[in-house]
């Protein structure tokens, strides 16, 4: 879902090799705090408070990456429009 939302807010197209699934113990070595098997489940929200999100995972993604894809940009340009000291 994160590649096709990526695509979406930046214009690029899909990734045509598929992401990898790697465990946090492979990826961060031994010793890493983390649970491979934490799924998140609003079920057990909603039951528990009575509470169901307004914003959809998918809008909620492309919103969040728009933003930081409009950030990461303008910071882009700004350092991109600095003079670059001589020496």
């Amino acid at each position: 879902m994160m590649t096709q939302v990526y695509s979406k807010v930046s214009g690029e197209s899909e990734m045509e090799t598929p992401t990898i699934d790697v465990s946090s113990k492979d990826f961060y070595g031994e010793g890493y705090d983390d649970s491979d098997k934490r799924i998140p489940d609003m079920t057990i929200i909603n039951r528990q408070l009575g509470w169901n999100p307004k914003t959809s995972l998918w809008d909620l993604l492309e919103s969040t990456l728009t933003y930081q894809h409009r950030t990461y940009a303008e910071a882009v340009k700004q350092t991109l429009s600095k003079p670059v000291a001589s020496s």
